[in-house]
């Protein structure tokens, strides 16, 4: 960038170091995290009827309705094996926290387990959880179990089947064409990663929350505050929604196969969380309302086909938010790329 001196006495140039073209604001030292703060903000302002209407009628060009099922179908193969890999790795951990903390400690997978559980009551409905809880019930951990195993390792490979279905819905939304997809060894090891950094976020964030659930009822046992319990209460389900949130954003930055800059993350995946919670509490109330007859009837047909339904819910929410991200992300750059005013002073005259 080159600034020619002006003379504002006599109007003329006393000298030359060149010209000036305001494309750009001179200040730019802006700090990194304000500005992924307006960015965050800025999402929002181009939340319309527009955005919306391009939002779902991309869905419908994309075919996200049926790459949902698709999700949901290897989601329900899928689950049981990660719940099997997801109590492993608990009962490992617990086993480590036991003998560097404890002498006799509870049984704090039981009791992780048990909260897991009764937040997924309160989300999804109660016939889809039914399943789950029985399957958890029918597990023994056992803590001489090996990490690698190979119950574990193939318990690992079949769970990772939802996210490389995930992956390749999300290739599709950001449009990107088959040759330049990743290949399949890349797409698997990719996943498999996925896979386990979910389980290892799962597992930290259980005995994250038991933990300093134990820790407040020994301050309260100790100082009788009990308000502290009260907001420990009011905090779980924002910190719940928060981890939704992280790991639907994870998975919009590491699951397609090319991310283009500037394309938000954060925003959609806040979005699709709390629009997950929203929908599956009136997915329960509606079941609880309208199926709890066919559940004496038909039993666990009825509870597998709820919780197909709820798997195939969220895996359209997880969609619906990224391809948000997508439409929006192509309106904040035609903004940006919009001709802007240009100032050239004139050259000075020799």
């Amino acid at each position: 960038m080159s600034i020619e001196l002006l003379n504002t006495s006599n109007g003329q140039t006393t000298g030359k170091i060149g010209k000036l073209i305001c494309s750009k604001p001179l200040l730019t030292s802006e700090p990194m995290l304000s500005k992924r703060f307006f960015r965050f903000f800025r999402f929002f302002g181009y939340l319309n009827l527009v955005t919306l209407r391009k939002t779902f009628k991309r869905a419908m060009e994309r075919r996200l309705m049926g790459l949902s099922a698709e999700m949901a179908y290897n989601a329900m193969l899928a689950l049981f094996p990660a719940i099997l890999a997801i109590l492993t790795a608990i009962g490992l951990f617990e086993y480590s926290l036991q003998l560097t903390w404890y002498h006799h400690p509870p049984e704090l997978s039981e009791v992780a387990q048990n909260q897991a559980l009764k937040m997924m009551k309160e989300v999804g409905p109660a016939q889809a959880v039914q399943p789950i809880q029985e399957f958890t019930e029918q597990i023994h951990l056992s803590t001489n179990s090996s990490l690698f195993s190979l119950s574990f390792i193939i318990a690992i490979w079949v769970s990772s089947g939802a996210l490389s279905a995930a992956m390749n819905a999300l290739d599709h939304i950001h449009h990107i064409p088959r040759e330049q997809q990743r290949p399949f060894w890349k797409a698997k090891l990719i996943s498999l990663g996925l896979t386990i950094g979910s389980i290892i976020l799962l597992v930290i964030a259980s005995f994250l929350v038991f933990i300093s659930h134990w820790v407040l009822k020994t301050v309260v046992d100790t100082s009788g505050a009990s308000i502290l319990l009260t907001l420990w209460s009011l905090l779980t389900w924002p910190v719940a929604l928060s981890m939704v949130a992280a790991s639907f954003a994870f998975i919009y930055r590491y699951g397609p196969s090319r991310w283009q800059i500037g394309t938000p993350i954060l925003p959609g995946a806040v979005l699709a969380a709390i629009s997950w919670a929203v929908a599956s509490g009136l997915f329960r109330h509606y079941v609880t309302a309208n199926f709890s007859n066919y559940n004496k009837v038909y039993g666990t047909v009825t509870a597998v086909i709820i919780l197909q339904l709820w798997l195939y819910m969220t895996s359209l929410l997880l969609l619906l938010g990224d391809q948000l991200n997508v439409i929006v992300g192509e309106a904040m750059q035609a903004s940006h790329r919009r001709p802007r005013p240009r100032i050239k002073l004139a050259k000075a005259k020799k």
